[in-house]
């Protein structure tokens, strides 16, 4: 198995049914050993449906236990040489299957596969953010696994791949928010080599209420609690909350005032370009 497609989801019907049908379209006409697609029902009430005649397999917890363990779940049981978890409500780009193989079986084999996003915002209006952004910067792993210490350069998990290799490091946290960029730290540190593929993009879907980015208390326990994870002293642990609450300043609006947010920002690129001053 080659790639191993892993979505969490918990009561959302009609759009899992809509990145399903994305992907029962883009996997026609592969083999049943190259591409495998794993929905995780979290506790939904009803229970989801999948249609496992199109060769999806259908996981479920009996409670909610959360998206991490979900992930963690749904990675238990993938046989894929790469993992890639997506988000029920998150779309696929254009032939996102055919140019994902075609990165993964690139030489030398990558840890790490990042893509771009389409942005779609809760006002329905679009931006796209191309990968190239973030090769400018990340010239190399070592770097790239700074920056996300302040700043989350990769983005959500529908932009990356897995290698397995990369994958066993990740430790699902059970956090309120920031999941995925916490997943990355693991990740990182056991990657070798980082393909940035220009030419693939999957549709990030902020239209949705109930998405955790869009809870700002939720938002709000997750930076805190990367801080606590990330950092061992708490004079840095303070100070890492306070910035990463400055680049989600918009977000966190209706429960916290950030002030001097674009000065933090600031100090969030000094410190991702300079890591060793953190350690100070």
């Amino acid at each position: 198995m080659q790639l191993s497609i892993i979505i969490p989801c918990h009561g959302r019907q009609e759009v899992l049914n809509t990145l399903l049908g994305q992907l029962i379209s883009q996997t026609a006409g592969l083999d049943n050993n190259i591409v495998e697609v794993i929905v995780i029902d979290d506790g939904s009430d009803p229970a989801l449906i999948v249609d496992n005649a199109k060769g999806i397999k259908l996981l479920r917890h009996e409670q909610r236990l959360g998206a991490p363990a979900a992930r963690e779940y749904g990675f238990l049981e993938a046989r894929g040489k790469f993992i890639h978890f997506h988000d029920s409500d998150d779309l696929l780009g254009h032939q996102w299957v055919e140019r994902a193989l075609e990165a993964i079986q690139r030489h030398p084999s990558p840890d790490l596969v990042v893509t771009s996003r389409l942005v779609v915002e809760p006002d329905g209006a679009t931006t796209f953010w191309p990968v190239s952004r973030l090769s400018e910067v990340a010239t190399t792993t070592p770097r790239l696994l700074a920056y996300q210490q302040f700043i989350n350069r990769i983005g959500p998990l529908g932009g990356v791949i897995f290698s397995r290799r990369a994958a066993e490091a990740i430790t699902f946290h059970r956090a309120a928010a920031s999941q995925d960029w916490l997943m990355y730290d693991g990740a990182l540190a056991k990657s070798r080599t980082i393909h940035f593929d220009n030419r693939n993009y999957f549709i990030f879907n902020k239209t949705q209420s109930i998405r955790i980015s869009n809870n700002a208390r939720a938002r709000a326990k997750g930076y805190i609690f990367a801080a606590n994870q990330r950092f061992r002293s708490r004079r840095m642990r303070k100070l890492a909350a306070r910035l990463y609450c400055a680049h989600g300043a918009r977000e966190l609006a209706p429960v916290i005032e950030v002030r001097h947010r674009w000065l933090k920002r600031v100090a969030c690129e000094v410190l991702a370009r300079f890591p060793q001053l953190a350690r100070q």
